[in-house]
């Protein structure tokens, strides 16, 4: 009891042991650690075969995803690596499945499979698998390569992808162990092991014949057409063909990878892996170390089997291996040198071969559109659709660019001469700018099939239109010299009398007063047509300036230059915003195209103008009509 007098302050205080010792600060700090590390551990666990745990995992291919991620690579970890890289291709409906399987060979959503897989789908998706779920991917052609049946695909996103580096098969060795991957029709993937039976083997498909192939056991389902065929080490040896054979049962065929290199690396920076190590297909089976059994019992319960029977699909190639020419007898472990597809001098990814295609094209352009004001476009474009195999998402930056440097010469000349009338060139420019953007989206809307029946319907008016002038009776030997302005009574003869320095402005046409109506008649089909088809313009917009503007071809053509000049900067901007916004385009590829046409094309403008002063004017309609009536008749049929 406290007695009365005293004070609490005099009673004795009990105090807590733990807090007057000297380790209470390193054990609170010790039992934090222990709680962050067990919260990191249960993070690495449930990440730890993810591609994010360090730096630059967002560019990763597979054979560095084995390196980087798993401390000790090993055959058997190919059935879980891989197949994030394989992707399912089929067509843009909610609930179409694949038709194909497809590669991914670049981390920025590049897709390598079969031409005959994709060239009828009005619309491609590429299904990739992720740890989300599998999510699909709109897609547009880059490039086409027929006489491999090689099909090269971009997902419209930014985002990054595991991807495949090229295996480093200079060098093919028969009895190689490789793995043939693809996705079935539920988009689950599925993988055989197999040995490169032979190297070199051709492969007749109707009246194509392929050739540089190898042939493989690994493949034996149309789900694995377009799939990837890979080594031990992850690296892509090749895309598979699945044919039919002598027996109806299906036989594998693939596109080597330095074949893919060749064909696409003016597109596509591909990686490229290690040598592949050059033994017997006995000593590399058995590579596959002990405890991988289990890991092969899995993936043959997912392909049905080591035996099973092919059952044939919609995606088998109706053809067989050429049996006039077997593939050359190579003992196994010996090479096969591919001397057609490697090496060479290579310039921005591109052979002297490309380039100095290319350069003709754009030259023969030139010539054209030099000699007749019109019709260049259309054979630049034909030709890198035809010849090339570009689509249209990489043609028509290509083509911008070459028409603001053309274009943008043509017209300082024009203005310097004092033909450019500004007065009345000036309100048309936005109707043109406005109908190139428009243009740009619709085409990209109907795709490269209904472009090129487009673009063969319009060479085909084109050469009609020529024909008929060819029949009349003014076009006769007669040269430049010998036509008067008295007697230029079309447009093709007026070129030629204005080459002699007499034209005269135009007195028929659509009378339109002053005013949007007629600045949009003026202005906006020559944008629409350049949008779509990615033309100049030009073709359209002298016309128009003749017949509505009604002045002489000669202001007409100077017009025209500065139209197809800012439709063309505008179409530029358009291309590479959007195309680099939505993932579908990177500036390397049209800059490159560009820069390897403009030359060509400018010089070819030149040589055209000039032709034009000599030649007879049936004669450069007549070459007029037969250039376009050989683009209508290119693109028409290959529909």
């Amino acid at each position: 009891m406290i007695e009365v007098g005293e004070t609490m302050g005099d009673l004795p205080t009990n105090k807590i042991v733990f807090c007057e010792r000297s380790w209470k600060t390193p054990v609170s700090i010790l039992a934090f650690l222990i709680f962050v590390t067990f919260a990191w551990g249960i993070y690495l666990l449930d990440h730890y075969d993810e591609d994010d745990n360090f730096h630059g995992a967002d560019d990763l291919s597979v054979g560095q995803f084995l390196v980087r991620n798993i401390a000790m690579p090993h055959v058997q970890r190919l059935y879980h690596t891989v197949p994030p890289a394989v992707v399912g291709v089929g067509g843009g409906g909610v609930n179409a499945g694949p038709v194909a399987s497809g590669a991914i060979v670049g981390a920025n959503g590049y897709v390598i499979t079969t031409l005959h897989s994709v060239s009828n789908l009005p619309e491609i998706s590429v299904q990739v698998a992720t740890t989300g779920g599998i999510r699909r991917f709109p897609a547009q052609v880059v490039k086409t390569i027929p006489g491999h049946d090689l099909a090269l695909l971009k997902m419209q996103t930014t985002e990054k992808f595991l991807h495949f580096r090229m295996a480093d098969v200079q060098t093919v060795v028969p009895g190689q162990q490789v793995f043939a991957f693809g996705r079935n029709m539920a988009g689950a993937p599925l993988v055989r092991q197999g040995l490169v039976q032979s190297a070199d083997a051709p492969l007749a498909v109707g009246t194509t014949r392929i050739t540089h192939l190898l042939r493989s056991d690994a493949v034996y389902s149309w789900e694995q057409t377009g799939g990837p065929l890979v080594n031990a080490q992850g690296d892509l040896v090749g895309i598979n063909i699945a044919a039919t054979g002598p027996t109806g049962r299906v036989e594998g065929f693939t596109v080597p990878a330095q074949v893919i290199v060749s064909h696409l690396q003016d597109v596509v920076r591909f990686k490229t892996g290690a040598t592949a190590p050059a033994v017997s297909g006995q000593a590399q089976t058995q590579t596959v170390a002990a405890g991988s059994s289990n890991w092969w019992s899995k993936a043959r319960a997912v392909v049905g089997g080591p035996t099973a029977i092919p059952g044939m699909g919609m995606n088998v190639v109706q053809g067989n291996a050429v049996q006039g020419r077997a593939a050359p007898s190579i003992p196994s472990g010996m090479p096969f040198i591919d001397t057609d597809h490697v090496g060479g001098a290579k310039i921005g990814g591109y052979s002297i071969a490309d380039i100095l295609g290319l350069v003709m094209l754009a030259l023969a352009a030139g010539v054209t559109g030099g000699m007749m004001t019109m019709g260049g476009g259309v054979l630049q474009v034909a030709g890198m659709m035809v010849f090339f195999g570009y689509g249209m998402y990489l043609i028509r930056p290509v083509v911008f660019l070459t028409n603001v440097v053309v274009y943008g010469a043509a017209s300082l000349r024009n203005d310097k001469a004092q033909l450019v009338q500004w007065d009345k060139v000036k309100p048309l420019i936005p109707w043109g700018v406005g109908g190139v953007i428009l243009g740009y989206f619709i085409g990209n809307a109907i795709g490269d099939s209904v472009v090129g029946v487009l673009l063969g319907l319009f060479a085909l008016i084109m050469a009609g239109k020529a024909v008929v002038e060819i029949l009349q009776p003014n076009a006769g030997e007669e040269t430049a010299e010998a036509i008067s302005a008295a007697g230029a009574e079309d447009e093709m003869d007026e070129l030629m009398a204005m080459a002699d320095g007499a034209a005269r402005p135009k007195a028929g046409g659509v009378a339109l007063s002053e005013g949007p109506v007629r600045s949009a008649v003026l202005g906006l089909p020559m944008g629409l047509f350049s949008g779509i088809l990615g033309i100049s313009g030009g073709v359209i917009e002298v016309p128009l300036q003749r017949y509505v503007g009604r002045i002489s071809l000669q202001n007409a053509i100077a017009n025209s230059s500065v139209l197809v000049f800012w439709a063309s900067v505008a179409g530029s901007v358009v291309a590479f915003f959007h195309g680099a916004s939505t993932g579908l385009i990177h500036w390397e590829a049209p800059v490159t195209l560009a820069l390897v046409m403009i030359p060509g094309a400018y010089v070819g403008g030149i040589v055209g103008a000039r032709l034009m002063r000599v030649l007879p004017v049936r004669v450069l309609k007549g070459v007029y009509a037969a250039t376009m009536a050989a683009i209508a008749l290119k693109m028409l049929t290959s529909v």
